[in-house]
């Protein structure tokens, strides 16, 4: 007896059942992926509109939003009896530092250099400081050497320094930059990779995103009507941020041999530029109509994950969907990509 073949719609609702996505969580993965780039202002009828088809309902939105703007990531602006949404200052600040490991990844190349952090045991902080520390350094990607040092291969000094200027202790701690020493018969830093930076659960996470969406390369291989590549682009991204913001961003050569998120990110870029440009339609049909503020798309947002194929670009010009300045393909292009980004 031959398989069923699932649909794409049966897919994508499977993987809703399987793994809800949080509202919360959700919402800010719309509002920065995909109403971003359009001026990043939408009414909350639009956020509902948008979020229903992925199991999202009113009134856990509404309380969702409501949440967000306690907490400083959304800002609202009331219109009537109409309210709209946009990210707040401190949601604008996480989102772009965010970005970067979304659609980017670790730099190629590493010069072998270190940012270390040590929070000495002397001093007037408290569990409570040196826990928040250690949470906000390993979100940001930095390994715990030892108890009070951190130790990053890329991460710009400045976020630590942020991160330390937010919880009130800017002058109680050590940023340094450093150099391995170690002899050949030492122990350098990288060889604590994996103990450190707890890459064999992080594989897993990236098996698990690639086995849950790699049908879709079959699955899509049809055109998508633009309601369910919104959808399909939503829930893929939403899961991959889940993913790669647990990942410390590695050079390659302190990585495994055939490491999991190098396959998982080049099947995330495929289905992303692949159901773009109907996303795309639908988000225009969903969000231009009655706000002032929306926007064409820009040229930057066809620089995410590793540049959009050619025939992507061509086909959002053609709808009247980007601002025709700024971008300008590659003159040595095949016609599959354009605007490669170094990662």
């Amino acid at each position: 007896m031959s398989k069923i073949k699932l649909s794409p719609r049966a897919h994508l609702s499977s993987l809703i059942v399987q793994d809800p996505p949080r509202a919360k969580s959700l919402c800010v993965t719309v509002l920065g992926d995909e109403i971003g780039p359009h001026g990043g202002v939408a009414w909350l009828g639009n956020l509902i509109e948008l979020l229903e088809p992925l199991g999202i309902n009113e009134r856990l939105l509404r309380t969702s939003v409501f949440r967000l703007v306690a907490q400083g990531w959304l800002k609202s602006e009331r219109a009537g009896r109409r309210s709209k949404y946009a990210l707040a200052e401190q949601g604008v600040k996480l989102t772009a530092r965010a970005s970067g490991r979304i659609y980017v990844g670790p730099p190629i190349e590493w010069d072998d250099s270190w940012t270390i952090v040590i929070l000495p045991r002397i001093g007037s902080h408290g569990l409570a400081e040196r826990t928040a520390l250690r949470n906000q350094l390993v979100w940001e990607g930095f390994g715990v050497l030892a108890p009070g040092v951190f130790a990053h291969p890329h991460a710009n000094a400045q976020i630590a320094h942020d991160i330390l200027e937010k919880l009130g202790i800017p002058d109680l701690a050590l940023v340094l930059h450093a150099n391995d020493n170690a002899t050949p018969t030492g122990l350098p830093i990288a060889s604590l990779a994996n103990q450190c930076w707890q890459l064999e659960d992080l594989s897993v996470q990236y098996q698990r995103f690639y086995e849950r969406f790699a049908p879709f390369e079959v699955l899509t291989e049809t055109e998508l009507d633009p309601e369910l590549a919104h959808m399909l682009r939503a829930l893929l991204v939403h899961a991959w941020r889940r993913v790669v913001l647990h990942d410390p961003q590695l050079p390659a050569a302190m990585l495994p041999a055939k490491w999991a998120g190098q396959t998982a990110r080049a099947l995330c870029e495929r289905l992303y530029w692949k159901v773009f440009a109907a996303s795309e339609i639908y988000l225009e049909s969903r969000l231009a109509s009655d706000n002032p503020q929306h926007q064409p798309l820009p040229a930057s947002v066809f620089m995410r994950f590793g540049g959009a194929p050619a025939s992507v670009v061509q086909t959002v010009r053609t709808l009247g969907l980007s601002r025709q300045e700024g971008i300008s393909e590659d003159s040595g292009s095949t016609g599959s990509s354009l605007m490669k980004v170094s990662r």
